[in-house]
């Protein structure tokens, strides 16, 4: 409890989890959709405290391709005490990444023969079939539909 009424009294909630995220791992770079993401602020109030932070050397940035990536200064004047202080006050959990499974090539896996053979059962099935159809009688009444010259339609 102390320690949530201490960093309140500190720090506002972006800058807590901002200097969470950055110190709790002070080696490891961040982008800036990733410092979003994880503080779950938005990305405005995320975006001024990493200038405010990197204007004030808290933080470094560096850019690569489109993105900033964000990092705690080792050369800054209290990284020691933020780390610490990150370690005691802030609670940000810095996700894992994820493990990348790879499949196995289709290659390796044994390929399946194509038979030519036609499954008993299914042969049985059609012939039944074609016998019931042959077996009808004769007799059995049928509706025929015709349709004359003029468009008119005939039962018989």
């Amino acid at each position: 409890m102390t320690v949530t009424i201490l960093s309140n009294a500190l720090f506002t909630k972006t800058q807590q989890r901002v200097l969470g995220l950055l110190y709790g791992a002070p080696g490891k770079r961040f982008y800036t959709n990733e410092i979003v993401r994880i503080a779950a602020v938005g990305r405005g109030t995320v975006t001024r405290e990493l200038v405010k932070l990197t204007e004030a050397e808290v933080l470094t940035v560096s850019a690569e391709r489109n993105q900033k990536h964000y990092q705690a200064n080792p050369d800054c004047l209290i990284y020691a005490e933020l780390v610490k202080i990150a370690g005691k006050l802030f609670e940000v959990e810095i996700p894992k990444p994820k493990k990348v499974v790879k499949a196995k090539p289709k290659a390796a896996q044994k390929p399946v023969e194509k038979s030519n053979v036609i499954d008993e059962r299914k042969l049985e099935e059609a012939k039944s079939v074609i016998t019931k159809k042959a077996s009808k009688p004769e007799n059995e009444s049928r509706i025929n539909i015709t349709v004359d010259d003029e468009g008119q339609m005939g039962f018989f």
